[in-house]
């Protein structure tokens, strides 16, 4: 069965979407075959980020509608084996029984499935759903970081993981915003990885695709080998 990732966060903002697609990247290029799940209803973008928005007729609501189960799964061009589900509009109505049936399928089907949820505490869909690693995304700024921590009350016995996104040294040095160390006790999860702040994380939703070097992919291919098992140890602040 393949690992499944739910990435969430408290609030918009926080980069949630591009991670989600930045980590479907650097799985792939470590040869795992991906499918990221575009779940933010209405307001899908994972699509867009990989270029393929022209592409989509189908969306996930279509696949419990009479759709081929294999229709709702659309190729990134500039990458090898990874393929996005469009999300559905706004009013699509998808029990959490069935969507869990259509996950054990990914799951089956793909070494990596990733989930894109919506911001907020909505988690609905997932609730019939087992075997999924919860990845929180938060930012430095303390409003970030305790929407992070309703992240994981609001998922009760769940213990989710924590990746700290554009994360900007600056902010550290000038004591802008609290440590490391207190975004993890603030937010009370455990840390999985850091992201630095970088203009081509920025420019990921125009140009489609990311370099296969520099401190973007690193930072990216440091938690998804920690979510493969490997023992990586976090660089210190100024080499993020």
């Amino acid at each position: 069965m393949g690992l499944c990732l739910a990435i969430v966060s408290g609030k918009g903002g926080t980069g949630k979407s591009t991670v989600s697609c930045g980590l479907a990247v650097s799985f792939s290029r470590k040869g795992k075959s991906v499918a990221i799940i575009d779940l933010d209803k209405g307001l899908r973008c994972i699509d867009n980020y990989f270029g393929i928005e022209q592409n989509v007729v189908l969306d996930l609501s279509d696949a419990f509608s009479g759709a081929d189960y294999s229709d709702v799964f659309y190729p990134v061009p500039n990458e090898k084996d990874i393929f996005v589900v469009p999300s559905p509009g706004a009013d699509a109505k998808i029990l959490p029984e069935d969507f869990a049936d259509f996950l054990e399928k990914c799951k089956s089907a793909f070494d990596v499935v990733i989930l894109d949820l919506s911001a907020g505490l909505d988690f609905e869909i997932l609730s019939k759903s087992s075997g999924i690693k919860y990845i929180c995304v938060s930012n430095q700024d303390p409003i970030s970081v305790k929407d992070a921590a309703a992240v994981k009350n609001s998922l009760n016995n769940i213990r989710p993981l924590l990746i700290i996104n554009k994360f900007d040294i600056v902010l550290l040095y000038d004591k802008k915003y609290g440590n490391i160390d207190n975004m993890i006790d603030n937010s009370g999860i455990q840390l999985l990885g850091i992201i630095p702040e970088t203009p081509e994380m920025k420019r990921f939703p125009l140009l489609n695709r990311l370099k296969k070097r520099g401190r973007t992919i690193r930072a990216l291919d440091r938690i998804s080998g920690r979510l493969l098992g490997e023992k990586i140890l976090l660089p210190k602040p100024e080499n993020i």
